[in-house]
């Protein structure tokens, strides 16, 4: 089995992840730790948003469109689930590759009072100031940059993060124990 984890910054992605690679052994590659680890293994900058869109779209760029797919494609081939793809040729390769998309969504107040809970937003930053840099991410001319709008439409699944993380955590099996169903 082979799932990504699509949605704007804060949604509970990685912990969605975390869960379903312990429940279902699966295994979990962040697309922002592979950025990450990019940078730091260059010595391309500081780890701050900013500079992880600006290295990724420009390895993206230079590598394809698909590069991080391919990257944790080659470190896992099945019982994998990804979280954070954010560009259309990311999601593209990772359908054709058999995965499923599945889409996490919450209202940006709640994800903001998630993304503050887990100190990735700085205490300067208001709720206003949070949903003007989501925007940035949500619509972009160029495949290679953040798509948030396109790649959520390209889901296969939707699961609202609207309750508390128990609810998040039975919608999650009942999507997975369906996809698992599916397959026999």
């Amino acid at each position: 089995m082979k799932i990504a984890l699509v949605g704007p910054p804060a949604v509970g992605k990685d912990v969605v992840a975390n869960y379903i690679e312990k429940k279902y052994k699966l295994t979990h590659i962040s697309s922002g730790n592979i950025v990450r680890d990019y940078v730091k293994n260059n010595n391309l900058g500081g780890l701050d948003r900013e500079n992880l869109q600006i290295v990724a779209n420009k390895l993206r760029n230079e590598k394809g469109g698909d590069i991080i797919v391919k990257i944790a494609l080659e470190k896992v081939k099945d019982n994998l689930i990804i979280s954070g793809l954010r560009a259309i040729d990311e999601v593209e390769s990772f359908k054709k590759s058999g995965g499923k998309i599945i889409a996490i969504t919450a209202p940006a107040e709640k994800r903001y009072l998630f993304g503050k809970k887990r100190g990735r937003i700085g205490d300067n930053v208001s709720i206003q100031d949070f949903i003007k840099l989501e925007e940035k991410e949500q619509v972009n001319a160029d495949r290679n940059s953040q798509n948030v709008k396109k790649v959520l439409s390209m889901a296969d699944i939707e699961i609202v993060n609207d309750g508390n993380l128990q609810n998040l955590f039975e919608k999650c099996d009942k999507v997975l124990n369906e996809c698992l169903a599916y397959k026999k």
